[in-house]
């Protein structure tokens, strides 16, 4: 999983390289249409301004990217970026006005905030700061000149709602990738966990345990299954009802998790009323201890049973398996003798637990 997250990040950063040289491609295919329009004596201004301010700015940030802790601060990179690409365009403008009676066009402050937001990525709250600050900097531009002409207020409409078009799109972008996240994320949570316990599902239990055992295997440590089962079960529920019966079987989870705190302890709902337990580098004494814990806490819970069942509470039967040595052994060996554990368990008279050693 931590090797995957590397592996994003890393394809996101080639990414954004390849959409900065893109940006800085566009910028110099620009100088070579915007000279054929430009007089010879406004030349020197138009290359300072993109070989020594807009260029740089894109070989500057890509630089940064292979600053460590460039993903943290991206963002703020890039919007800092989009302001100084946006206003040298401004001040630009401003100098071919004054200083040549020239009219320059408006358009590259448009194209570079859709460049910067949507193959940067600006976010949302971020983008719509740069973009208000660009327009308020593009109308107090058209304040001091009018540049334009009679043309200055459809040009502010035009530069105003393409702003809001760009702003409002990444709102719209943002909202739908987070919402696809979270879809996702629930997906993802329903195909491992258990929607009643908030356990491993059978599915998901099996390759947690899989890997576990592998993990053993390569540093020779042992292993220890415990397979529980809610007691007269099918009892309680035809008494009580099913929602009571889920309750009993959260309660039989909410115990679990309050015995196996490790990292390392699997837990889950095998199905029904059954339940596994999955525990590597461990003694034979702490699995007696764990089995004897999550009966205490049964008897701690006090919960009634049906008229019938083998004891007035409500409690469990654990049969559990001990490896000491896993290298020749297989997660369905040790979870088939866990149940014959378990089966033991029951004829002994339940609300008991036997271990095993193999």
């Amino acid at each position: 999983m931590v090797s995957n997250v590397k592996l994003n990040k890393s394809t996101e950063l080639v990414r954004l390289r390849i959409a900065l040289l893109i940006g800085a491609s566009l910028v110099v295919c620009f100088i070579g249409a915007s000279l054929s329009l430009l007089p010879s004596n406004m030349y020197e201004l138009y290359l300072f301004d993109k070989l020594f301010i807009q260029v740089p700015i894109f070989a500057l940030v890509a630089a940064f990217s292979f600053w460590r802790h460039f993903s943290q601060y991206k963002a703020y990179i890039f919007f800092l970026s989009l302001l100084v690409l946006s206003f040298s365009n401004y001040w630009l403008i401003w100098v071919c006005w004054t200083e040549f009676g020239f009219v320059f066009p408006y358009e590259g402050t448009i194209l570079y905030a859709f460049f910067c937001v949507f193959a940067l990525g600006i976010p949302f709250t971020l983008a719509f700061i740069a973009n208000a600050l660009s327009l308020i900097g593009f109308i107090w531009l058209m304040w001091l000149a009018p540049i334009y002409g009679d043309r200055v207020v459809i040009s502010s409409a035009f530069v105003a709602g393409s702003l809001f078009v760009c702003a409002y799109a990444k709102y719209r972008l943002d909202r739908t990738l987070s919402m696809l996240k979270e879809s996702n994320e629930r997906l993802l949570k329903l195909s491992k966990f258990d929607p009643l316990t908030d356990l491993l599902n059978r599915r998901a239990l099996r390759e947690r345990c899989a890997k576990l055992l592998a993990i053993s295997k390569r540093h020779n440590v042992a292993m220890a299954v415990l397979m529980l089962d809610l007691d007269d079960f099918k009892k309680y529920n035809d008494s009580f009802g099913h929602q009571q019966g889920d309750e009993a079987i959260k309660v039989q989870a909410s115990i679990m998790k309050a015995t196996f705190k490790r990292d390392t302890d699997i837990i889950g709902r095998y199905g029904g009323e059954e339940f596994i337990v999955v525990l590597s580098d461990i003694t034979p004494q702490q699995v007696n201890e764990h089995c004897q814990t999550l009966l205490d806490k049964w008897r701690e819970v006090n919960m009634r049973h049906a008229e019938g069942a083998k004891h007035p509470i409500m409690s469990c039967s654990i049969g559990a398996v001990y490896a000491e040595n896993v290298s020749k052994t297989s997660i369905d060996t040790l979870i088939d003798e866990a149940d014959a554990a378990l089966y033991q368990a029951k004829t002994k008279g339940k609300a008991c637990f036997e271990l095993s050693n193999i």
